[in-house]
């Protein structure tokens, strides 16, 4: 659906983006992850046409992305609501500049605020609305054309726990019906609504988490085991280069090679401690992130 190939952006003579290349398809929920700076949302913002770009291409369904600009829903980190107005004087007035007509807005204003959780609150003015409250009436104008493509910067940052868990659900109903791209640097909100993560870092696309994520360490076990005497530093012999108490009934072991679970469980099965469970080590989102980071 969505097509990004070489981009380059350069802001006041310094390299913001650099020979940016990917794809997502129709229906995905693609997180873009990266630490601040890493330009997330300068990328976001040549994708809706807020930002010219000097090379490379962005393509909807396999034409220039500023023919779809109608088809694109945007919520910006900073949304310009004004703060007299009401929820649907908010939403009237983005919509005319949407170009949606008075028929469509009077029919359907009700129904996004129905949809975002804002059903009563059509009539309350903007400064009387909570934090959570208004990133909801954002994601509203930017739904309220019914977009193909919806793209969210930083939607849950700036929100506490209850309003990260509103948001959170909305966006995973959102998700059954329309593509989303979401900028985000709380990975443990981005794990719970998307399929896939582009870790942008210094204006390059670092990773794909989904592509990894999916790869136990060979390397590294977990075991889990019923009581836990100290025992030696070098107990299990010279396969390992590291084992580390991780919590009271927990070990991590790190081979030197790749391990082989049953060659773990005849060497525990000549010390004191009894195995309860032993699987090989997965990366979290978190430890793959910050290893694509912190190596570019």
């Amino acid at each position: 659906m969505i097509t990004v190939e070489n981009l380059d952006k350069t802001i006041n003579k310094r390299k913001i983006l650099s020979d940016i290349s990917f794809s997502i398809s129709k229906g995905e929920c693609v997180g873009l992850l990266g630490p601040n700076g890493a330009g997330k949302t300068t990328l976001i913002k040549c994708m809706t046409g807020i930002l010219r770009y000097e090379k490379g291409d962005i393509r909807f369904n396999s034409v220039p992305i500023a023919q779809h600009k109608k088809n694109i829903g945007y919520l910006s980190q900073h949304t310009d609501f004004k703060s007299w107005m009401t929820c649907e004087e908010s939403l009237q007035f983005f919509g005319k500049l949407s170009g949606l007509d008075d028929d469509f807005l009077k029919g359907h204003i009700s129904v996004v605020l129905e949809e975002v959780g804002l059903k009563d609150k059509g009539n309350y003015k903007v400064e009387q609305l909570s934090g959570g409250m208004k990133q909801r009436l954002g994601i509203a104008q930017a739904i309220l054309h019914q977009p193909q493509l919806l793209i969210l910067d930083e939607p849950v940052s700036a929100l506490d726990p209850i309003g990260r868990n509103e948001m959170k659900k909305l966006i995973n109903r959102l998700k059954k019906r329309t593509t989303i791209i979401i900028s985000t640097h709380i990975l443990d909100d981005a794990s719970e609504f998307c399929d896939r993560y582009l870790i942008l870092n210094n204006g390059l696309i670092v990773g794909n988490i989904h592509a990894e994520s999916s790869k136990s360490d060979r390397k590294r076990i977990l075991v889990t085991v019923e009581n836990s005497p100290p025992p030696p530093v070098n107990f299990l012999g010279p396969t390992f280069k590291k084992i580390e108490w991780i919590s009271k009934n927990t070990l991590l072991l790190t081979g030197v090679e790749e391990l082989d679970l049953q060659n773990v469980i005849n060497d525990f099965a000549h010390t004191e401690l009894n195995i309860t469970a032993i699987a090989f080590y997965e990366k979290g989102l978190e430890d793959i992130f910050l290893e694509m980071v912190s190596a570019t």
